[in-house]
């Protein structure tokens, strides 16, 4: 009987061991999918941060050639110009950077802005993954 009972508290020690690796295990794998979505709520927040930077800077240029639609030469809308310049370049990374901060997370990368027909895609890559938000922008669609 001596013999069972060692037999039980062995088997009853490894299920326990067992059971232990189990929850390791499994809090493991829940800490990996939080980070993973805290990473891709980061960046979703930050390249939005970033179009809504891209859009001001859009609205801004649009009412400047409004503004000056008598003058002569008269101006133009130049969005490839305007998604080029190290003005807007800058505006759009730092709002993604300081999304990026109030989620808890750095962005030290670039921010990529470009027309696309009739609409301006924006991309930045965080924590490895590509992030892409877009604007209506008529003056995009050369006529």
């Amino acid at each position: 009987m001596n013999g069972e009972r060692g037999q039980a508290l062995v088997i009853a020690a490894l299920l326990i061991g067992i059971g232990a690796l189990a929850i390791v295990g499994l809090r493991t794998v829940q800490e990996r999918v939080l980070a993973n979505a805290l990473a891709q709520d980061t960046g979703e927040a930050a390249v939005e941060a970033a179009a809504a930077a891209v859009a001001d800077a859009y609205a801004g240029h649009l009412d400047s050639v409004r503004a000056h639609v008598f003058d002569v030469p008269r101006p133009t809308v130049d969005v490839v110009a305007l998604l080029a310049s190290p003005a807007t370049r800058e505006a759009a990374r730092a709002a993604a950077a300081e999304a990026a901060a109030r989620n808890g997370a750095a962005f030290d990368g670039a921010v990529e802005a470009r027309c696309a027909g009739a609409t301006i895609e924006i991309e930045l890559h965080h924590a490895g993954r590509l992030h892409r938000a877009a604007l209506q922008a008529d003056a995009c669609f050369p006529r």
